[in-house]
């Protein structure tokens, strides 16, 4: 069910009685009115604050999750960025660096312990004996899909308050937008 505010402004989904949940779309309408207040405009303001907040609010689940599997969130990064490479492919540390964003040292460290974990393995390049490439292991690949499978019912909860068709749209409308972003 969804309901809108006095001003007509943030239709938003009943949060079934939480307090949680009321306090926070409270907040989401504070911050909304600021930014109007300072100029925004309000439908701009409305969707920026909202995609903010949903991703802060994955972004706390996520962690959380990191932390129980044993995982770094740049640990993650680096599972994620191997697996998309695919199940024989490889990566140098160098291009896992720059993917997640951390000097080459910070990387050889990231590695060490997780190739310890048994989550990778780092070999020599057949084609440049002086280069290392990494690759996930079973094991580094079993954890991550085992994440992915648990942050999805997390998602997938959250956007349940949709129909299957407002899920593909909402994908659709956020895409063409992500397309324009610098």
């Amino acid at each position: 069910m969804t309901s809108s505010n006095a001003r007509g402004t943030a239709p938003t989904a009943d949060p079934g009685g939480s307090q949680q949940s009321a306090a926070s779309l409270r907040e989401y309408e504070r911050a909304v009115a600021l930014y109007i207040s300072a100029g925004g405009e309000e439908t701009v303001q409305r969707v920026v604050t909202a995609i903010s907040r949903i991703t802060r609010g994955f972004d706390v689940h996520y962690r959380r999750q990191f932390a129980e599997q044993g995982l770094t969130h740049g640990e993650w990064t680096v599972l994620a960025a191997l697996a998309q490479e695919g199940p024989d492919a490889s990566l140098t540390p160098g291009r896992l660096a720059e993917i997640g964003a951390v000097s080459p040292s910070t990387m050889t460290h990231r590695l060490g312990r997780m190739s310890e974990r048994g989550l990778l393995v780092r070999s020599e390049d057949a084609g440049n004996r002086t280069r290392v490439q990494v690759a996930l292991t079973r094991t580094g690949w079993e954890l991550f899909r085992d994440g992915v499978i648990e942050a999805d019912a997390i998602e997938a909860r959250a956007l349940s308050v949709l129909t299957a068709q407002e899920r593909t749209q909402l994908a659709a409308m956020l895409e063409r937008v992500m397309a324009q972003v610098p």
